[in-house]
Formats: structure tokens, C-alpha cells, sequence
């Protein structure tokens, strides 16, 4: 038996309803939660600092993974007129430059991060490194002399070591305050260093948190 075309179309429409007679809800996209009033938006985008935080740089920064800058104020201090300032950052806290004789120099940095960012141990040896010196076995570490200074009431720890064959040489004072490492370090020819220590640990010693 052959069904007409009007009968075909009905029995299309009847099966294309529910049981009810009413058509399905139409499907709606799902939406994320909504962002909290001010949140930038993240659609699409790669996760940003917030406005005004300064650019994290770490890849110039000989120190242990995750190591950030951690204090947002300096301290006071007081640094000789014939230093001359030089580049700053969120670590490096302040630097500066003096000048020697046939052009030798030395450099004065000022740089803070949270903790002890390793230990005495870790950081001499860091610093040796820089200086092109081997690293301090357990036996020579206990014959380096670490002299304590006075620095306003808190006390600072003084490594100076120098690298006779590149005549280089470097004075490093630290300073543990509220959870973290100052470290104010002199590295350069070693003639200027050395005229200019006793300035260095003067300009240490005025440092005020």
C-alpha cells in the first residue's frame, strides 16, 4: 500500500514532538563564573603581574629558583660623595661606581631577597664563583675569617676574598633583617677595592631599617 505525501509528512511531524507535544529547550552554552568587580579579564589571555609590578627578570640572577625580591623599602644609608650611582632594579636596591687610578674600577651593589637564600655556605661559594675561584671545600671554609660589624644595633657579616691571577677582588657585608638577606657588596680591581673598604664598611655601617 502506498502512503500519500500528506500522510508521510504527518507521521514525520508526530515522531519529531515528544510525548508532551512540546518542543526540547533549546541548548544554551555554559558561561564561567563571573570575575570578581576589577578583574582583568582572562579570556584568552595569558595570566599578567598586576599594574605597576616591575618585570621579573631571573634569568641574570646567579641564585636559587623561585629567589624574588623581599622587601618593598630600602633602609637609610649614606654613601660616599665620589661614588657615582648606577643601575637599579626591584633586587638590586642601589649601585654605584669609583673610580681608581690608569682607569681601574669598582662596582658597589645593593641587592635583597627573602630568607637566607641558602646559607653563608652557598652564598660564598656563589660569590667565589663570580670571582673565578673554586668553590670552598669544608676545610678552607673554616679558615676564612668572617668579621662581625656593627650595623646600628644589628649585626653584619664581612667576607673579603680576592683572585690573585685576575687581580680581582671582592667585599661582601650581609645583613639578616625581618626575614631578609641584604647584601651590600664591592667587587673590582683589587687596588680599588682596597682604597676604598675602609669607605665601604663606613658606608655599611650607616645603613639604618
Amino acid at each position: 500500500m502506498k502512503l500519500s505525501h500528506s500522510l508521510l509528512v504527518a507521521i514525520a511531524l508526530a515522531l519529531g514532538c515528544n510525548q508532551s507535544g512540546s518542543t526540547p529547550p533549546p541548548v544554551t552554552e555554559t558561561q564561567p563564573p563571573a570575575l570578581p568587580p576589577g578583574h582583568p579579564d582572562m579570556t584568552g589571555a595569558k595570566p599578567t603581574l598586576p599594574m605597576g609590578h616591575p618585570t621579573i627578570d631571573m634569568s641574570a640572577q646567579q641564585l636559587p629558583a623561585g629567589a624574588t625580591a623581599g622587601s618593598a623599602t630600602n633602609p637609610q644609608w649614606v654613601a660616599p660623595k665620589d661614588w657615582q650611582p648606577g643601575n637599579v632594579s626591584s633586587m638590586r636596591r642601589a649601585s654605584f661606581v669609583v673610580k681608581g687610578v690608569e682607569n681601574k674600577t669598582a662596582e658597589i651593589v645593593v641587592t635583597v631577597f627573602p630568607g637566607e637564600v641558602g646559607g653563608l655556605v652557598a652564598n660564598v661559594n656563589r660569590w667565589r664563583g663570580q670571582l673565578g675561584l673554586e668553590p670552598a671545600t669544608a676545610e678552607t671554609f673554616s679558615q676564612i675569617p668572617f668579621p662581625k660589624l656593627d650595623v646600628n644595633g644589628i649585626t653584619a657579616t664581612v667576607v673579603d676574598f680576592a683572585n690573585e691571577a685576575t687581580g680581582k677582588r671582592m667585599v661582601v657585608a650581609t645583613i639578616l633583617r625581618d626575614g631578609n638577606s641584604w647584601f651590600f657588596k664591592m667587587t673590582g680591581d683589587a687596588s680599588v677595592v682596597e682604597a676604598q673598604k675602609a669607605a665601604f664598611l663606613e658606608f655599611v655601617k650607616s645603613v639604618k631599617f
